[in-house]
Formats: C-alpha cells, sequence, structure tokens
C-alpha cells in the first residue's frame, strides 16, 4: 500500500503542474502600461517556470511553492494579481488534490497520504457545489448568471495529462492499468463585497486518472486521483468591460516553460523508482535536473499554445468589450503580444514595449535607446 501512496502523490504532482519589462500603450490620450514579470521557481530548480505580463501599478503576489515533506515533493502555482485599488482581481488558485475509491481501505489509505475523500464531480457541478462553498462562503447575495461546458479546453487538458504521464511512465513503469479524463467548464457569479456588486467568472479545468488496482482482498479495485485547477477573474460590475481587456492582455501574455513543466515531471517520476526517502537525497536529483537541458519536442509545445487558445476563447463570453485582436512578433525575445485591435503601431527595445494607434508615433525621437518596430502577424 506504501508505494500506492508514493504513486498517488506522483500522480497529483503531474496532474497539477504547470526581469521588468515595460509595455506602454500609447493610445491619444490614454496610456497604459504593463510589465512582463517573470516567475522563477526559486525553491526548487531555479530558472523559470512561466511569465505574463502585469499592469503598471498592480500587484502580482504568489508564484511557484513547494511542499517537500511528501514524496514525491509536490509543486503548486498560484498567485493573483491585483489592481491598486484591490477591485480588480485575477487569480489561479492552488490545485486540490482530491480521490475518491468505493473501497474503503483504499480511501483510508489515500486520507493518511494527505488527499481529501471526495466523490468526482463534473466541472460544472464542481464550480456550483464546491468552488463557491468553500473559496466564496461570505459572498453577499451570490448568484449565478451563466454557465458554460468547455470542450475544447477539457480535450486539450486530457492531452496534456497522457503525455505527462507518458514521460512519468518512460521513467517508472505504472504497475496497474488507469485511463485520462478531464472536463472544463466556466462559471459568471454576481454578488455584493464592500457594498459595491461584483461580475466574477471562474474556469475550472479537471483531470480524472482512473486508476485499476488489485486489492489486498483478491480481485481488482478502482481509484480516482481528479485534480481541479481554477482561475477566476473578478471586477465591479460597472467596470466589468472595461477590465476583461486588461485580463485577456494577462492572459494571452502568459507563457509557460515547458522544460521546468517536464522537470517536475521526471523528478517525480525518479523518487518514485528509485522511491528516495532523503530530502537531501531528493534535492540533489532536483538540482542535477535543473542543470540538465531537456529536449522539448513540437508536441508538447504544441500542446502548451493549444490549451493557451483554449484559455483565450474564454473571453468570447466578453465580445463587445474585446473587438478582435491583433498579435504582434518581439523580434528580440521571440515573444507574440496580443492586443485589442487597433494598436497598429509597436516598437520595442527589447525590454520596454510600445503600442500608439497613431501612425506616426516613433519612440525613437527624442530617445537614447535603439527602438526596433515590430511586425504584426496575419
Amino acid at each position: 500500500m506504501g508505494m500506492r501512496k508514493t504513486v498517488a502523490l506522483a500522480v497529483v504532482l503531474l496532474l497539477g503542474c504547470i526581469c521588468l519589462a515595460e509595455f506602454v500603450f500609447a493610445a491619444g490620450s490614454k496610456r497604459m502600461v504593463f510589465r512582463k514579470h517573470v516567475v522563477i521557481d526559486k525553491e526548487g530548480f531555479g530558472y523559470e517556470a512561466f511569465r505574463l505580463m502585469v499592469p503598471e501599478g498592480w500587484r502580482f503576489q504568489g508564484g511557484i511553492s513547494w511542499n517537500f515533506n511528501c514524496v514525491p515533493p509536490a509543486s503548486f502555482t498560484a498567485f493573483t494579481i491585483t489592481s491598486p485599488d484591490g477591485g480588480s482581481v485575477m487569480e489561479q488558485l492552488r490545485h486540490i488534490d482530491l480521490f475518491w475509491s468505493d473501497d474503503p481501505n483504499l480511501r483510508m489509505s489515500y486520507a493518511q497520504a494527505g488527499m481529501e475523500i471526495i466523490p468526482p464531480a463534473g466541472a460544472v457541478d464542481f464550480l456550483r457545489n464546491f468552488f463557491i462553498p468553500r473559496f466564496r462562503p461570505n459572498a453577499s447575495g451570490l448568484s449565478v448568471m451563466d454557465t458554460q461546458t468547455l470542450p475544447e479546453l477539457a480535450q486539450q487538458t486530457a492531452e496534456m495529462a497522457q503525455y505527462q504521464m507518458n514521460v512519468f511512465g518512460q521513467i517508472s513503469p505504472f504497475q496497474f492499468p488507469f485511463e485520462i479524463r478531464a472536463d472544463a467548464a466556466r462559471i459568471k457569479m454576481e454578488y455584493s463585497k464592500g457594498g459595491r456588486k461584483i461580475v466574477e467568472d471562474a474556469t475550472v479545468s479537471i483531470t480524472y486518472m482512473i486508476a485499476y488496482m488489485q486489492s489486498m482482498y483478491g480481485g481488482s479495485v478502482s481509484g480516482i486521483t481528479w485534480i481541479p485547477i481554477v482561475s477566476t477573474f473578478q471586477a465591479p460590475g460597472d467596470e466589468i468591460n472595461e477590465k476583461i481587456k486588461i485580463f485577456k492582455i494577462i492572459t494571452d501574455s502568459r507563457k509557460d516553460n515547458p522544460v521546468w513543466a517536464e522537470n517536475c515531471i521526471k523528478l517525480a517520476a525518479t523518487v518514485t523508482r528509485d522511491r528516495l526517502r532523503n530530502q537531501r537525497a531528493i534535492f540533489d536529483r532536483m538540482q542535477k535536473a535543473g542543470r540538465t537541458q531537456s529536449e522539448i519536442g513540437d508536441m508538447i509545445m504544441d500542446s502548451y499554445q493549444k490549451r493557451n487558445d483554449a484559455y483565450d476563447r474564454i473571453f468570447d463570453n466578453y465580445s463587445e468589450a474585446i473587438r478582435g485582436v491583433d498579435s504582434y512578433v518581439d523580434p528580440i525575445n521571440d515573444w507574440k503580444v496580443e492586443l485589442p485591435t487597433g494598436y497598429n503601431n509597436a516598437w520595442t527595445n527589447g525590454n520596454d514595449y510600445v503600442f500608439s494607434d497613431d501612425p506616426g508615433f516613433n519612440p525613437n525621437v527624442g530617445s537614447n535607446l535603439n527602438w526596433e518596430q515590430m511586425s504584426r502577424q496575419r
């Protein structure tokens, strides 16, 4: 049963994984500044896990954390991006480790391994019956305005999880058959906070691993490890259309480092295979993995892009506020930047990014920096 616990925690780790530069929007009298925020895995591998853009004056809190008390060690991504007045927030919540089996002994074993024992639910039911009561218990007068299943995001979630399991199994082969499923949905809510009406949109992607194991009493028994990952954005009701543009730019700008994600998988598999328990030995393996350049294939890179695209389409529900986007390519940092349509003049010096709807705008005029014009993808 101890090996099952180790594998269970490894599965949780797999399914849960996931310098400043100015971005200046100079559009007539409007001016918005974004800063590129790079999230470093300081507790673990010591290099970039992901990056995104944060509006000037907004506060980024959180990042990557690790639990080295479980075997294998588990990584968590959780952060908030909050407006200066605190009224608008974009958040990714730490993933939740859940398990269920009809076998009471198996439930007890996994509970001892630190997992919550809850029967699996679909994405919409999870948001209604788990997310709202647990994470918004004090929301006054909360009402659900809309729900929507997200089959494209569910498909991308399942494909990503299957890839992770394949990488894990190449190092530490599974001793039981299993299957991967996924579901995804969003829910739009309205409630009062501090005397203001708040609109919040929450999205969850859930990965389910159904394992078919040998029972200690003979025969087979199934266990379901299911991992919900929730991200949300909220703003006062009279500001939501304005803030949607900002939330979309943040979402579109996120770029995950697949090397970091794959090394998390390989570390979990190695610790499981070698049955490492000593934290020093585990940390040594982590440092070795951090120094090794992994070769990431086109398939996993494409999977990350498709997953990001699936998240992006959540904003289609607010099409009146978006009015389309244009993609620009940063030739220095090889980073795609997406903006609401209309900013047809884009420049970068490698650190700062300037966008304007003025066709005559040129930041080289009166500047001692070397600016290069960015091309728009057609």
